[in-house]
């Protein structure tokens, strides 16, 4: 049995450094993060604690790198933590009252969406660059509450949700959006983890490995970030986002 938990560790690091990679490219690493830790058997509560912790850490670490090395003006940043926070916090304790059963079958539905949505972002993200249609208060009113809640809901993909949203509404390229949309998702994580932690809904052991998966992992993504490597991990993520969704479908579905 102590072996087959260690084997099981190197697993989820491993699936901890490819998800921080894909993470921070594209986002969307906690659709191959949650997945991995419902397949080990933690109860769903503990996978969404325990992937928030590991997942912090790797936001931490490429919202630190974007801040220093690309032009983010923190400043205009400020309201859009304060309503992600409030956001984050309300899914986090609505959250710990639904049902597991109901997580287990909503989360393979989620992935296909996901997968749609990954499958045409390309097309809709061309046609919109350039396109202001809110300012930044309404923007960050309504998508900090939305996204920061979903964020301390569930998790998966709400980076991709953040580049979607300033790609659409405030007109950023994808560069400038994945840039900003880092430091928000951050904040929203741990605002969401300190929930669970006071739950006591962490596994730290497994955490912990994790965490220094994810830091590997979004270091490698840094990088191809700065070199335009978004077309080499883009079929990566829609094959392991489909991998995961027959998975869990046939687990939990059929």
């Amino acid at each position: 049995m102590h072996s087959f938990f260690e084997l099981h560790l190197v697993f989820l690091g491993l699936i901890a450094i490819v998800a921080g990679i894909i993470d921070t490219l594209a986002g969307g690493g906690g659709f191959i993060t949650i997945p991995s830790l419902m397949l080990v058997g933690l109860p769903p509560a503990v996978v969404l604690g325990t992937n928030k912790l590991q997942a912090s850490v790797g936001e931490c670490n490429a919202a630190i790198h974007f801040i220093c090395h690309e032009k983010i003006d923190i400043k205009s940043l400020l309201i859009g933590f304060l309503f992600t926070i409030v956001g984050s916090i309300s899914g986090t304790i609505v959250v710990q009252y639904i049902h597991p059963e109901i997580l287990n079958k909503f989360i393979p539905f989620l992935l296909l969406f996901v997968l749609i949505i990954s499958l045409f972002s390309r097309k809709f993200v061309a046609e919109n660059v350039g396109q202001q249609h809110l300012s930044f208060f309404k923007f960050y009113f309504i998508f900090g509450l939305l996204i920061g809640f979903y964020n301390g809901f569930l998790g998966p993909a709400t980076g991709s949700f953040w580049v979607i949203a300033f790609v659409f509404f405030l007109g950023f390229d994808l560069k400038k959006a994945t840039t900003y949309g880092k430091p928000l998702n951050f904040i929203g994580n741990l605002a969401s983890l300190f929930c669970f932690i006071i739950a006591g809904l962490v596994n730290y052991k497994v955490a912990l490995v994790m965490a220094v998966g994810q830091l590997i992992g979004t270091r490698v993504g840094v990088k191809l970030v700065v070199c335009k490597g978004v077309k080499i991990i883009r079929p990566a993520f829609i094959a392991m986002i489909s991998v995961m969704f027959v998975i869990l479908f046939i687990k939990y579905i059929i």
